[in-house]
């Protein structure tokens, strides 16, 4: 499942994949991603793929079920759709709207104090 959210974000994709959770992974040819156990097991996790594109994110995103299981493929049983992708693609999209949503400066007043004295009174 794929989803683009415009920018401009307040961090980087490293920097929101890992607030949410997520870990480098680093695949067999030297391919940046991201995952994230579904369970405290290795398997089934998500799995992200992050592009920067037209100064915002593309997040492609999947469900590894289980490892390769031929030495030397990458073929593996992913889930691209389904609602423990939706699932979680909704989380991300929460998160990344929550921070655009923000102010970006806090809105407080300044304390109203009476004059200063000095040490003693």
């Amino acid at each position: 499942m794929k989803k683009f959210f415009p920018g401009p974000l307040s961090d980087n994709a490293r920097g929101l994949l890992r607030r949410l959770g997520y870990g480098e992974h680093r695949g067999h040819e030297g391919q940046l991603s991201y995952t994230l156990r579904v369970t405290g097991e290795l398997y089934p996790r998500y799995h992200a793929y992050i592009e920067n594109r037209d100064g915002g994110l593309q997040v492609n995103l999947h469900v590894d079920q289980k490892a390769a299981s031929y030495e030397g493929t990458s073929a593996h049983a992913g889930e691209y759709e389904g609602p423990l992708v939706e699932s979680e693609m909704g989380r991300i999209a929460q998160f990344v709207q929550g921070l655009t949503s923000q102010p970006t400066k806090p809105s407080i007043p300044p304390p109203s104090s009476p004059s200063k004295k000095g040490f003693w009174g």
